[in-house]
């Protein structure tokens, strides 16, 4: 009778706990997951919060996200659904159902919302579906180093024009106090330059006169000015006073030649003479770590390897290269191992391969990263050191060697974006920068590319047997090679 009652007594308390929602670890593989920083406007104290990790997956839970960007949280436990109010928009999910309505609208979250402990918990991708799908405009979300960054309410560059004045197109905006830009890169078909730290009041698109087309938008470093250059553009301009920016395109030559303008110049990619000798191809993960579960099968490692062998044989193909491998087998290599093969082998050009399995790329696509061209906290205290005397050799951290290549490194990512998304058109393809400790120490321009395969398939669904291994290598490969070759 009283073994009877103990047994009753235990089944009902599995009973009440799963209909409560109530952890069980074993069953749900619990672990404590990487935390988030979150960095308000003054006078706001920054927060950091502890997603948790499920069977692998992040997850947020949902009064983190309520609290953080001040939504209304509506939970009815009858039907397991949670709605967040965030001003005028509505998104509604229903736990272990992956698809969620985004005002009315189905999104695929590819992994379903969870009741843990009595909390909603939600992928950790839906940080960046608040972003993309614009029910939080006043904040970013940096995946790379794992913050949310919210944007000052005083806005520093407003009112963004372009104007076209004869063979003169300017971009021109106001500032509401001296910011130094800092020249990203420019080259006779692109030019970026970035207002770090500063904040904007709108994101413009614009084009006209020697302007294809040119954004300014607000991301994690700052303000970004991006401008697709027309054929034949020659020289440019940046003059910013303390209320100000202008940043001139011209496609007079005699405007260069008489130092008004400065001269778009290719971009410098492989040696004095421009030509490339040496590339690294580093395939993400291996050995003890197997990198992320793809939808269709298979991992993460396997992926990157076929992908990184696949695309030697094009480089070598169309460009002569050597190339090299920071892993040829299923081996464990550390990262500073990688970055040591690519700093020792004279590497002029370093690609690091990836997978994305967890949706964070949502509805397949791809991914480009390139280092954030604003330093890392604490590095201006690690200034290069020189030998000897004048003229002696500098020596700089090594895991700072990227800082002095980002620019081109961000001029090689973008256009290994832009070539992806000419050839996919109806897939995601999105161009990044951020903290990444896997090019932090590589000395030659560097980037990593990640391929997400889509949840189900379609058209463009991006897997082996979708978009081929040889399809995405043979467009990397023809970037570079374009690259390398420089304007016609």
């Amino acid at each position: 009778m009283t073994r009877a009652s103990g047994a009753t007594r235990a089944l009902v308390a599995v009973f009440t706990a799963s209909l409560l929602g109530l952890a069980i670890p074993a069953a749900l593989a619990i672990q404590a997951g990487s935390s988030i920083d979150v960095i308000y406007p003054d006078p706001q104290s920054p927060e950091r919060i502890a997603p948790i990790t499920l069977s692998g997956t992040r997850y947020i839970s949902t009064n983190d996200l309520a609290r953080v960007f001040r939504a209304t949280k509506y939970w009815r436990p009858d039907v397991r659904k949670l709605s967040l109010r965030l001003g005028d928009h509505t998104i509604r999910f229903t736990v272990d159902a992956p698809i969620v309505l985004v005002d009315e609208e189905a999104k695929n979250l590819v992994l379903p919302p969870r009741l843990v402990q009595g909390a909603v918990y939600v992928p950790e991708s839906v940080l960046g579906g608040l972003m993309d799908w614009g029910l939080v405009t006043n904040a970013a979300w940096d995946v790379p180093s794992r913050t949310i960054r919210f944007r000052s309410q005083v806005h520093t560059v407003r009112q963004a024009q372009l104007w076209v004045r004869g063979r003169v197109t300017e971009v021109s905006a106001t500032l509401l106090k001296t910011l130094s830009p800092r020249l990203i890169y420019a080259t006779p078909s692109e030019l970026r330059l970035l207002f770090e730290g500063g904040t904007l009041d709108s994101t413009r698109i614009f084009s006209g006169g020697a302007v294809l087309s040119g954004t300014i938008q607000e991301t994690s470093d700052g303000v970004e000015i991006r401008l697709v250059l027309a054929p034949g553009a020659q020289g440019y301009s940046v003059s910013v006073s303390s209320s100000r920016l202008k940043l001139a395109v011209t496609d007079d030559h005699d405007l260069v030649q008489s130092g008004i303008f400065s001269k778009l110049e290719p971009l410098a990619l492989g040696g004095p003479d421009h030509r490339i000798r040496t590339v690294v191809i580093d395939p993400g993960h291996g050995g003890s770590d197997p990198g992320a579960p793809l939808p269709r099968g298979g991992s993460e490692k396997e992926a990157a390897l076929d992908l990184a062998r696949a695309l030697r044989t094009e480089l070598q193909d169309r460009l002569g290269v050597r190339v090299v491998l920071t892993r040829e087998g299923d081996t464990d290599v550390r990262l500073s191992r990688r970055a040591e093969i690519a700093n020792e082998s004279g590497g002029e050009l370093f690609l690091s391969i990836h997978f994305d399995g967890e949706g964070l790329i949502r509805a397949g696509g791809f991914r480009v990263y390139a280092l954030s061209p604003t330093p890392a906290p604490g590095a201006a205290d690690r200034l290069p050191v020189t030998l000897g005397s004048d003229g002696g050799a500098e020596m700089h951290p090594w895991d700072s060697a990227q800082n002095q290549a980002t620019g081109t490194s961000m001029a090689v990512g973008q256009a290994i974006a832009d070539a992806l998304a000419r050839n996919f058109p109806q897939t995601s393809v999105a161009f990044r920068t951020g903290r990444l400790s896997v090019l932090e120490s590589i000395a030659s321009p560097a980037v990593l590319i990640e391929c997400a395969p889509a949840p189900r398939g379609g058209p463009e669904a991006m897997s082996l047997q979708g978009y081929s291994v040889r399809e995405i290598a043979r467009i990397v490969a023809q970037t570079v090679q374009d690259l390398a070759r420089g304007p016609a």
